[in-house]
């Protein structure tokens, strides 16, 4: 996860690309990055990995060429994880524990100073714990919905055959009763 989030950084803003662009060096950045690095630099931007000069197009940044490699969803999943595997503490760090205590994500310092005397467990357990939890939530529902289905269709057929009856003894009604 960490090696794909890496993969997907973009080196001048450090977060997960938006709409990458290649240079002609073949690094990738962000389009707002390089959009920024135009105006400070005109025509000639400087790669920010290797130095080399980079023309910008007549149609400016916008028409370097896509970086392809990384699909949308790819850099959606990458955000996501980036969001969620850090710690709300030290952001720089990842979360790695959760403490029972506070219902929280927490990072090595936090375990060792904050929530040191805090019971806490790795926080692939708590997610494998959760999850299967969800999962027995499911099957019950899943239970419980067959269940009213089955009684859902039980009243519908009591329903017609209360209609039928009504009509039936409607009939009845106004075969036996004389008319005016």
């Amino acid at each position: 996860m960490a090696a794909t989030q890496d993969n997907m950084t973009c080196v001048v803003c450090t977060e997960v690309y938006t709409s990458p662009r290649f240079l002609p060096c073949h690094h990738t950045f962000c389009l707002e990055c390089l959009e920024e690095l135009a105006k400070r630099h005109g025509n000639t931007i400087p790669c920010p990995t290797c130095r080399a000069p980079a023309t910008v197009p007549p149609g400016g940044v916008c028409d370097l060429q896509v970086n392809f490699y990384f699909t949308e969803e790819a850099l959606e999943q990458a955000r996501s994880e980036k969001r969620q595997s850090m710690c709300p503490v030290h952001t720089k760090e990842v979360a790695i524990f959760h403490c029972t205590q506070c219902y929280q994500v927490i990072c090595l310092k936090c375990k060792l100073t904050k929530h040191e005397r805090h019971t806490t467990e790795e926080l692939s357990d708590t997610i494998a714990r959760c999850k299967k939890r969800i999962e027995n939530k499911l099957r019950t529902f899943a239970l419980a919905i067959q269940s009213l289905k089955h009684k859902l269709e039980t009243c519908k057929q009591n329903e017609k055959r209360v209609q039928e009856k009504r009509t039936a003894v409607t009939e009845q009604v106004s075969q036996s009763s004389p008319q005016i």
